[in-house]
């Protein structure tokens, strides 16, 4: 009887994290066949509206401000729309050349209001694209170019390759992982096989005409509910393997704490109001999309599927053991395939030997996300700049 209950708790330990490793799998083996587009020769100008949502940014924002300077041309702007700083983040702005959008005390707090914020007064701008950057976010030099060549194709919804910032501490080998896998190898497998890939927030691209019908309205990950959206459109966000750009990390594992907490709270909103609309949608967008949603992330799902195999090997269950282990395999397989793509090095590959801290640590933020919405999704606030590692 005993063995019975081990077995049946090891399987519904195991399904979400399967599901996970089902999807990653999949995405990592399609992202090998991946390959950047050729330039076009006849590719139509662009302008683009650079728009950054800063809030008490100026220990970053002017590094974030010289890339952009470095690499815009004539015609292509930048908004920094300074969401109620108490720092010099306008002054900044300001210094480098910057349009600045002041938002004071009294307004409503949050990302999604600042994005909208500058929407609106973009209004009034010339500009055939939107590029939203965040202050911590770091472009290379084509990367305007880049995303002109790739609206040269019909797109009108970009995402840029995004990787986090090289660093020597594990709160740094954690996000170059962690970038590695959803900024490089998911977009790759996506692009392959034909799927919208996501919107990160940074390295967003979007068309005007496009623009004008959407709403960042949500208070955590308003980037994805705007994907969602998208996807319940039949509007294929296309990745842009060229134009890549790196975003400086947290301070601390507070600081990522509470980051992870704000996103895993976000996509849970998102999964409870998305994954009806998009599984009616019956399109193979929207059911990746809904898969997506309802698989926890990549550690979590690695501590799922350890938990799991672990009590299908007390119970003596050869069958239910060997799905766990390999699932387990497939994660590792996305990751070491994410590692090579990313060049993410040794470091990364060596913090593996901490893999079991972090594996903890994400299932906790988890857990905290989960409990943290019983009452609605809250308002998180903007990173802290000044915390000490």
């Amino acid at each position: 009887m005993l063995r019975l209950v081990l077995a049946l708790l090891a399987i519904v330990i195991l399904i979400p994290g399967c599901l996970t490793a089902l999807h990653l799998g999949t995405m990592a083996l399609a992202s090998i066949f991946f390959h950047a587009p050729k330039h076009r020769d006849d590719a139509p100008s662009v302008r683009f509206l650079v728009v950054i949502p800063a809030h008490n940014e100026e220990l970053l924002l002017g590094h974030t401000l010289e890339a952009i300077n470095a690499a815009k041309r004539p015609g292509d702007q930048v908004l920094v729309v300074d969401d109620r700083s108490s720092d010099h983040t306008s002054d900044i702005a300001r210094a480098h050349g910057a349009e600045v959008l002041r938002r004071e005390p009294g307004e409503e707090p949050g990302r999604a209001p600042a994005r909208q914020a500058g929407i609106r007064h973009s209004r009034g701008l010339d500009w055939d694209a939107m590029v939203m950057i965040d202050a911590d976010s770091v472009i290379n030099p084509p990367f305007f170019n880049e995303c002109e060549q790739a609206m040269a194709s019909g797109a009108v919804a970009l995402q840029a390759r995004s990787e986090a910032a090289a660093g020597r501490r594990l709160v740094d080998q954690a996000a170059l992982a962690s970038f590695a896998v959803q900024g490089v190898t998911l977009p790759r497998g996506r692009e392959v096989l034909g799927l919208p890939v996501r919107l990160r927030g940074t390295g967003m691209v979007l068309r005007r005409d496009l623009l004008q019908q959407l709403d960042f309205r949500a208070k955590a990950s308003e980037d994805l509910q705007v994907s969602l959206d998208l996807v319940q459109e039949g509007v294929r966000t296309r990745h842009v393997e060229r134009a890549r750009m790196r975003s400086a990390n947290a301070d601390s594992w507070q600081v990522a704490s509470t980051q992870k907490q704000r996103y895993e709270a976000g996509r849970m909103a998102a999964a409870r109001e998305f994954v009806p609309k998009l599984l009616r949608c019956r399109s193979r967008a929207g059911f990746e999309a809904a898969w997506f949603l309802v698989s926890p992330p990549f550690a979590s799902a690695a501590g799922l599927l350890a938990i799991g195999t672990a009590l299908a090997l007390l119970a003596r269950s050869a069958v239910v053991a060997w799905i766990g282990v390999g699932s387990l395999a497939a994660l590792l397989f996305a990751f070491l395939v994410a590692a090579v793509q990313a060049r993410v090095g040794w470091r990364v590959i060596a913090a593996l030997a901490a893999a079991p801290f972090f594996i903890g640590w994400k299932l906790l933020i988890q857990l905290k996300a989960m409990l943290g919405l019983r009452g609605g999704l809250k308002e998180f606030g903007p990173t802290d700049r000044h915390s000490t590692s």
